[in-house]
């Protein structure tokens, strides 16, 4: 970027939000706020044509054949008709033109439903329906329940006591769970008709994309109050269960943060893709030098023998000879454009749709859907029957990639397990409970004990962030027996049930207070702060007061490594850490989520100092958050031990089985999990991960070099002087930290030669991290797979990122290129579809670049009897139909439906996949294996008909004897039908419509040969000559032996593999048709695949 860029650029940025005046449009107009009209399209009607154009002419490829169109527009040089060239990619133009046009409309329709929808807008005196896209920043806008927002609003008060409302968020985050958001005292305590004739301003940050984060101001008078994100409700949301919402419009259009969160995801290109585009260059390179070759000869022809051949160069009854550097000009362009059909121009358009296709084949497939078990409820809480869902390809590019993956790295929570947690077991005071969930503490309460267990339960219904569904503000107005939670945690909404099971209820929180039911007497606790759970504290606190003793409590609650170095001294150095740690291991050791409890008494002097530093805090702008959270720190230390909890989530139906397919499948798994130790080896074992037959092998360092030490004597073990036999490895988020900055080499040694790895109390910037050292180091395709908003950075950083749709919403899903149900469908989509699409696709452009290579060709083999005069051998509708009909059909198809095995065989040996992982289909080698046998079939193809008519003079139509005419239309059958003939040897998988578009092809070919051949304006030319060969015996005779001639080599050499070098798939292929044919089950399983 230049100095004068630069300069431009600080001019356009803007230094600060303008103040908004509320309810003033008149001020707020000239401040340069954004208008509400959404737009997402690409086009408009008036540009669509022209940006669609610039926009496919920015490919190489396009530019290419644009400048071929060119030079068959100059009759001068060029040797075929304009129709050659311009037909195809017109074609090609069009058929893209449709496809980007259809799927801008559907933007479009989304764009006007959202820009029309109409709200009630503060006019001056009532509430009136304003269309969306006329709101304008400042406006009071009026929100009924099950209402979206329009735009990014402040809001000032609802129909809920305390100004509490409650959101949905799943257009922006994918959480189908509801959250509470609630006013400021201020506003909240106002009614409607002073809330609009409120002369007030809004101070506000820049936009930005951060969902999460909001810092601004409310001016009122002299007085200013802090805001939020907890005041802000975003564009997408949602409004439920809550009557209206009244608030102030700060951030319109391409100011909310909706759309500065609408981005397109990073390209990303498959490994077949790059290797194409490099063998085009190199076809094109062989293209320059056989045009070169021709412009030499053709040169030297012209120079020697054409100069004096008046013949040659008669025009318009004037004797006319080119000059030598004018003939180089022209020999040059004409082969350029005779020998453009080398690289096929619709092979782009043809992939782009055939992995559409196959992007379709994946979402229809049957065995990749899942029904949600129960009876779901929906929003008025009526049940509904549970509907069958389907995965959903968001980058079809990587199909065939899928079929490379070495390396699979998997999340736990959510994506092996069900992610439905159930409260287990818990330990209080030092004391282990077992059935806790049925009521076991209200017993023990019951009973006149204690013991800790009434603040455990405490603890248990007040320091959390669930919601009750249907809630209103007084727990009178709930049926407390059926009380139901929403949590953006699972953990949260369990923790809330035990609590609840036992008597302690949490019945609602407002602004001011917490109510709780405990054990039939109603407990309203004064809400003083809640400090909330983040993926960086690992932990929640709620700061509450007694009205009774008037004490002030501080509960919280959060991970054991976090809450054990926040205790007392007194308790650190006390029996009963002890004792919970040894229940905290006992519990990871049966695979369950453990959490710590803990609360403190705090003085009141204490607390006022905390109060006045931290409401200072929360009214910064910036550095609000760092000020925050270092005040947090602060008080979050010196705690009394309650206990801790044990929850436990299931494994999904199908995980072990699915690990184990992929480990055999010569996939290495890694699951990167935040659970502990123990817990994550007892998963890696539950799930088949780890084996007992595989030794395991842990990497549990507190220094860098502990951690040197550790990996040198694993190396010395189990790597140096050993067979490559497995091993698995476990290793824990700390000595992480000392492997990603010191031991990465030494580290990626160990983990080459593990087939599965374990990595426990890892953090969600250590996943993306581990990923991407192992991507780079290795050079090998990676997949990264999870369910939450912590794993999109590992999704975003692997070659592929799978999704799952989990209870934590679908930001890992909406991220990702794929989106999956559940885990077991992983081993489908990788070792079926991935295989299935690595051999479709490749076969596709293998033959697609052999089926032009053969046919064209021909035409430089012509030049040499026509003295390189690129003189065109065939007739210029059958160049120009080539591609587009009678030879498009059989690769699309290849593309679509071709299966080397049946899916039933590829399920019973996953050793089957090894045979696609390293893109041994498409390598350079067997590329140009195809290319040379291109180069065969037309050295056949022409000299084969040259030799057969050498000296035997065929008569035609018009008792003359056939030369060029008959020559080209001889030529043209005999390639065209070897070339479909070589399609029947290649396809495996032949059903209906196979048949018909390979024999259609043929049959299309020879209605096209006879209907040009018949046109009046071929006289003298082309008329009737193919109707006349089909009337000679030879004809037929020639085709058979030229076929022959061409195929055999082909036939040969598949027949010779098959029968003295068999692979594993030739064997399962002749099995499953033999099993078919005797009417018995095909499957099968070689115990000799490793």
């Amino acid at each position: 970027m230049t100095l004068k860029q630069r300069i431009l650029r600080r001019k356009k940025a803007r230094p600060s939000y303008p103040i908004v005046d509320v309810n003033n449009r008149l001020t707020n107009k000239g401040k340069g706020f954004k208008v509400n009209e959404i737009s997402t399209t690409k086009y408009n009607r008036y540009n669509f044509l022209f940006k669609n154009l610039y926009e496919q002419f920015r490919r190489v490829t396009n530019i290419y054949f644009l400048a071929i169109c060119i030079i068959t527009l100059i009759p001068s040089i060029s040797p075929l008709s304009p129709a050659t060239s311009l037909i195809p990619l017109i074609f090609v133009l069009v058929v893209t033109a449709i496809k980007e046009g259809f799927e801008d409309f559907r933007r479009y329709q989304a764009d006007s439903e959202s820009n029309n929808r109409e709200y009630l807008v503060w006019d001056g005196t009532a509430f009136s329906k304003v269309k969306s896209k006329d709101i304008q920043v400042g406006d009071i806008i009026k929100i009924l329940n099950h209402q979206p927002f329009p735009s990014d609003i402040i809001m000032f008060n609802t129909n809920l006591d305390d100004g509490i409302c409650y959101v949905e968020t799943s257009q922006l985050d994918g959480e189908t769970n509801l959250k509470m958001f609630k006013a400021n005292q201020e506003t909240n305590t106002l009614a409607e008709d002073q809330l609009v004739q409120l002369k007030a301003q809004v101070e506000c940050e820049l936009p930005n994309n951060n969902l999460y984060k909001f810092k601004g101001k409310l001016m009122i008078g002299e007085q200013s109050y802090s805001l939020s994100e907890k005041q802000l409700m975003l564009r997408g949301a949602k409004l439920r269960n809550t009557d209206w919402l009244i608030g102030v419009v700060v951030y319109c259009g391409k100011d909310t943060k909706l759309s500065l969160n609408q981005k397109n995801p990073p390209s990303k290109f498959s490994t077949v893709e790059k290797r194409l585009g490099r063998s085009v260059i190199g076809i094109f390179c062989f293209k320059l030098v056989l045009v070169l070759i021709g412009t030499t000869l053709g040169t030297i022809f012209h120079e020697r023998t054409g100069k004096d051949s008046w013949y040659l160069w008669r025009h318009d009854g004037y004797l006319e000879s080119d000059g030598i550097g004018l003939t180089i000009v022209k020999r040059f362009v004409s082969y350029f454009a005779i020998l453009s059909f080398l690289i096929p121009m619709s092979l782009m358009v043809t992939l782009e749709v055939v992995k559409v296709s196959q992007a379709k084949f994946m979402e229809w497939d049957k065995f990749m859907s899942y029904k949600e078990k129960g009876t779901p409820i929906d929003e008025t809480g009526a049940t509904v029957q549970p509907v069958k869902k389907y995965m959903s390809v968001k980058n079809s590019n990587l199909n065939d990639e899928l079929a490379l993956v070495k390396y699979i790295f998997s999340d736990k929570t959510g994506t092996l397990t069900e992610n439905k947690m159930v409260f287990s077991k818990c330990s209080i005071n030092g004391a282990m409970f077992n059935n806790a969930i049925n009521g076991e503490l209200y017993e023990y309460l019951q009973k006149g004990q204690d013991d800790g267990v009434y603040q455990f339960l405490f603890n248990l219904s007040i320091c959390h962030a669930a919601v009750v569904e249907n809630s209103n503000t007084t727990e009178d107005q709930l049926n407390i027996a059926n009380i139901k939670y929403q949590s953006q945690s699972p953990d949260e909404v369990a923790l809330c049930d035990a609590a609840k099971f036992n008597q302690f209820i949490f019945v609602n929180r407002s602004t001011t207070h917490v109510y709780i039911n405990v054990m039939g007497q109603q407990v309203a606790m004064e809400l003083l702060a809640i400090m909330e759970f983040s993926s960086d504290r690992r932990r929640m606190s709620i700061l509450v007061k007694d009205p009774q003793s008037q004490k002030i409590l501080l509960y919280s609650k959060g991970a054991d490594s976090v809450m054990m170095e926040r205790l007392s001294q007194q308790e650190k150095s006390g029996a009963l850490l002890q004792k919970t740690i040894e229940h905290i291991s006992e519990y990871s050791k049966e695979g369950l989520r453990t959490l710590l409890l803990c609360r403190k008494e705090i003085p009141l002097q204490v607390y006022e100092d905390f109060a006045s530093r931290y409401h200072n805090a929360s009214t910064l702008i910036e550095h609000r958050e760092e000020e925050m959270e270092r005040l947090q720190d602060e008080i979050e230390r010196d705690f009394d031990l309650l206990g801790c909890t044990a929850i436990e989530d299931k494994l999904q139906d199908g995980v072990p089985e699915a690990i184990d397919y992929l480990l055999k499948s010569n996939i290495k798994v890694w699951i990167i999990t935040g659970d502990k130790q123990e817990t994550a080896i007892n998963i890696g074992y539950s799930c088949k991960l780890l084996q007992s037959h595989v030794p395991v092998v842990i990497i549990n360092a507190t220094s860098t070099e502990q951690c040197q030490e550790q990996i040198n004597e694993i190396i010395s073990t189990h790597i140096q002087g050993q067979d490559h036999h497995k091993i698995s490895m476990v290793i824990n988020g700390e000595s992480l930290t000392f492997v990603l900055k010191d031991h990465g080499d030494a580290f990626l040694r160990i983990a080459s030669r593990c087939h599965s790895v374990v990595c426990c109390r890892v953090t969600p910037l250590q996943k993306a991290l581990i990923v991407k050292l192992v991507k780079t180091s290795t050079k090998q395709v990676c997949l990264s797979i999870g369910d939450g908003a912590n794993d999109v950075s590992m999704i975003q950083e692997a070659h592929i990122g799978v999704g799952i749709f989990g209870n934590e919403g679908t930001q890992a899903a909406r991220a990702s290129d794929y989106a999956l149900l559940r885990f077991r469908h992983l081993t489908r989509l990788v070792t079926i579809h991935g295989r299935y699409s690595m051999v479709r696709n490749s076969l596709c452009i293998k033959f697609s670049l052999y089926k032009n290579m053969a046919f064209f060709l021909v035409q430089f083999w012509f030049s040499i009897f026509s003295g390189w005069t690129s003189q065109t051998l065939y007739l210029d509708w059958l160049i120009t139909l080539f591609n587009i009909l009678y030879t498009s059909v059989p690769p699309f198809f290849i593309a679509v439906f071709e299966k080397d095995i049946n899916e039933t065989q590829i399920e019973k040996n996953p050793g089957v996949f090894k045979d696609v992982q390293d893109c041994h289909l498409f390598k350079y080698r067997t590329i140009f294996s195809w290319l040379t046998g291109a180069f065969y079939h037309s050295l056949v193809f022409f000299f084969g008909i040259y030799f057969l008519l050498y000296n035997d003079d065929v008569v035609n139509q018009w008792g003359k004897i056939g030369g060029l005419d008959m020559m080209g239309s001889f030529t043209s059958t005999f390639a065209a039908l070897t070339i479909l003939f070589k399609a029947t040897i290649e396809i495996k998988n032949w059903n209906v419509i196979v048949h018909i578009g390979v024999w259609g092809s043929m049959l299309v070919y020879l209605i096209i040969a006879l209907v040009l051949n018949a046109i009046i304006t071929q006289i003298p030319l082309m008329y009737m000559v193919f109707n006349f060969n089909m009337s000679l015996l030879k004809f037929y005779l020639m085709v058979i032996i030229m076929i022959f001639i061409a195929l055999l080599p082909d036939f040969s050499i598949k027949f010779y593999r098959r029968m003295l070098y068999p692979k594993e798939k030739h064997i399962l292929q002749e099995y499953y048709v033999m099993k078919v044919k005797d009417n018995k089950s095909p499957d099968v399983e070689l115990t000799s695949m490793k």
